[in-house]
C-alpha cells in the first residue's frame, strides 16, 4: 500500500476506537466509501491488549479490513479521562500513569511504550504521544505543554528509528501533534520545532473549536504556515461538514470526528438539504428517503417514517442504517473535495 497517498488526497477517517465502528460490519464500513480509519492506543492497550492483537495478526486481520489504519497515541484521551476524574492517574514528565476503572489494572504510557504499542497493533500511521491540555490555559501552562510535547515527540521519533528501524524497515509513517492551546505564536513555534525533528505528518492537537463552537482558524493557520506542504496535514476532531470544508481551505487534508456516528445513533442526519432529525414527530408519516440525492443502503430502501419508527422503538437496525447514511454523506463530501464526483 502506497501511504504517500495520505499526503496528496483528502480523507475522512471514522473513529474505530477499539477496532470497530459501532453497529457496522467491516463490509458495511467499506461500502460507505471509507478508505481509512483511526483507532486508539489507550483503549486498545486496555483491551484486548497489544500482545493479543499482535498474536492475532494485527488490527487489520482482526477486523478483516484492507484499508488504512491510524492509531491515535492516546494523549487526548488521557487528558479528557484523567482531568474529568473518570480515571485515576496523573501525567508526568515521563508520560502518564493511570488505572482503568473497569478492571482496576494500572498502566503506564510513555513516548517509547506508545510507539511499541502502535507497532504491535499493526497500524499504518503512528502518532507521537503529546501533552494535551485544555484550550483556555495560561501562557505558562501552554508553554509547558508545548515543551513536553516536543520532548516526547523527539523520544518517539528516536525510539521509532532506533528500535524499530523507522519507515524504511516497518513501512509505517510517523506523525506528530502540534500543541499550543489558543496561542497562535506557540502553535507556530511548536510546528517549527517539530519540523526540525522531521515527521511524515503534522496533526493539529487539542481542541479545534472555541467556546462558541467555531473553528480556531488563526491557530490552525499558524500550524499550516509552518510545516512542509508535502506532508500529512491532519485536523484532529474536525468535524461538521462546513468545518471540514473550511479546514480544507486552510490547508488540511485529513479529518476525523465522533460526531458522524454518534449523531447517527441519536437520529441527527446530514443531508444535501441540511441537518435532518429523524426523531421529530413530523417524520412519522414521511415516505421520502433520508436524502433523495444519496445512494446508500439506507436511502435506497427505507423511508424516514420507517427509520423514525425503528429508532423510537430502539431497534438496533436503525442505528446501523443511520450510521451507514451519515458516513456515506461524509465520504461523498470528501470525494467531491478530491474531484472524484
Amino acid at each position: 500500500m502506497d501511504l504517500d497517498i495520505l499526503k496528496k488526497k483528502y480523507f475522512f477517517m471514522p473513529d474505530a476506537t477499539r477496532g470497530a465502528v459501532r453497529y457496522l460490519t467491516t463490509k458495511q464500513l467499506e461500502e460507505t466509501g471509507t478508505e481509512a480509519i483511526v483507532t486508539n492506543t489507550l483503549h486498545l492497550l486496555i483491551h484486548p491488549g497489544p500482545d493479543v492483537i499482535q498474536q492475532l495478526g494485527g488490527i487489520k486481520k482482526m477486523m478483516g479490513w484492507n484499508g488504512i489504519v491510524f492509531t491515535d497515541s492516546g494523549g487526548f484521551q488521557l487528558f479528557s479521562l484523567l482531568h474529568s476524574k473518570k480515571w485515576k492517574g496523573k501525567v508526568h514528565d515521563n508520560g502518564a500513569t493511570f488505572r482503568s476503572p473497569k478492571e482496576g489494572n494500572t498502566y503506564e504510557l510513555t513516548p517509547e511504550s506508545s510507539i511499541d504499542i502502535q507497532i504491535k497493533i499493526g497500524s499504518d500511521v503512528l502518532v507521537t504521544l503529546d501533552d494535551c491540555r485544555d484550550t483556555n490555559l495560561s501562557r505558562k501552562e501552554a508553554e509547558q505543554s508545548v515543551e513536553r510535547t516536543l520532548k516526547w515527540a523527539y523520544r518517539c521519533k528516536n525510539h521509532f528509528d532506533k528500535e524499530h528501524g523507522g519507515t524504511s524497515k516497518t513501512g509505517k509513517l510517523l506523525t506528530c501533534v502540534v500543541q499550543g492551546a489558543n496561542y497562535s505564536d506557540l502553535r507556530a513555534y511548536c510546528a517549527k520545532e517539530l519540523v526540525k525533528i522531521g515527521f511524515d505528518g503534522y496533526n493539529f492537537g487539542g481542541y479545534v473549536v472555541d467556546s462558541d463552537g467555531e473553528l480556531v482558524v488563526e491557530e490552525m493557520s499558524a500550524m499550516i504556515e509552518n510545516i512542509p506542504k508535502d506532508t500529512i496535514k491532519y485536523a484532529m476532531g474536525v468535524g461538521k461538514p462546513e468545518d471540514i470544508l473550511k479546514a480544507a481551505e486552510i490547508g488540511f487534508n485529513l479529518f476525523d470526528t465522533v460526531l458522524v456516528t454518534r449523531n447517527a445513533r441519536h437520529g441527527t442526519l446530514y443531508t444535501s438539504e441540511g441537518v435532518l432529525r429523524i426523531k421529530n414527530s413530523d417524520m412519522g408519516l414521511d415516505k421520502r428517503p433520508v436524502d433523495i440525492n444519496c445512494n446508500c443502503e439506507c436511502c435506497k430502501n427505507y423511508s424516514r417514517a420507517y427509520l423514525h419508527h425503528m429508532l423510537k422503538n430502539e431497534e438496533a437496525t436503525a442505528l446501523t442504517l443511520l450510521t451507514i447514511h451519515n458516513l456515506t454523506f461524509y465520504q461523498n463530501l470528501i470525494a467531491k473535495l478530491n474531484g472524484d464526483i
